[in-house]
């Protein structure tokens, strides 16, 4: 995404989700606004392959189209759709032409520890 992308996003995220802290990978394809703990909202260009050893994700399309790997598997999420990704799956995500937006609910809460890429 770029700057001017950051910024409108970032100030939609804080409009519809006041308080949240947003966080912006460096290369701008990922970022995620943290709303309570265990809840995010994820505006997704691209990821990188990671996996997590304790906690679970579900991820609910709230805007535009995901396509997710996850444990070999290719998933296509839309607004409404969900995939619960378990500890230990190799996971990682494209927006299909745009950033989509995802609900992220984790089980226990996110930590930059459980967050391994590979």
């Amino acid at each position: 995404m770029t700057e001017s992308e950051v910024s409108r996003i970032s100030a939609e995220l804080l409009q519809l989700y006041p308080g949240a802290n947003i966080k912006v990978t460096p290369d701008r394809a990922e970022m995620v606004a943290e709303i309570e703990p265990g809840r995010a909202v994820a505006v997704i260009e691209r990821s990188l392959p990671h996996f997590h050893r304790k906690m679970t994700e579900v991820y609910r399309g709230l805007r535009g189209t995901l396509y997710v790997a996850c444990g070999g598997q290719g998933y296509v999420l839309g607004p409404g759709d969900a995939l619960t990704i378990e500890p230990g799956n190799v996971h990682f995500a494209r927006g299909a032409g745009a950033p989509a937006w995802i609900e992220v609910l984790s089980e226990p809460d996110w930590t930059p520890e459980d967050h391994l890429i590979l």
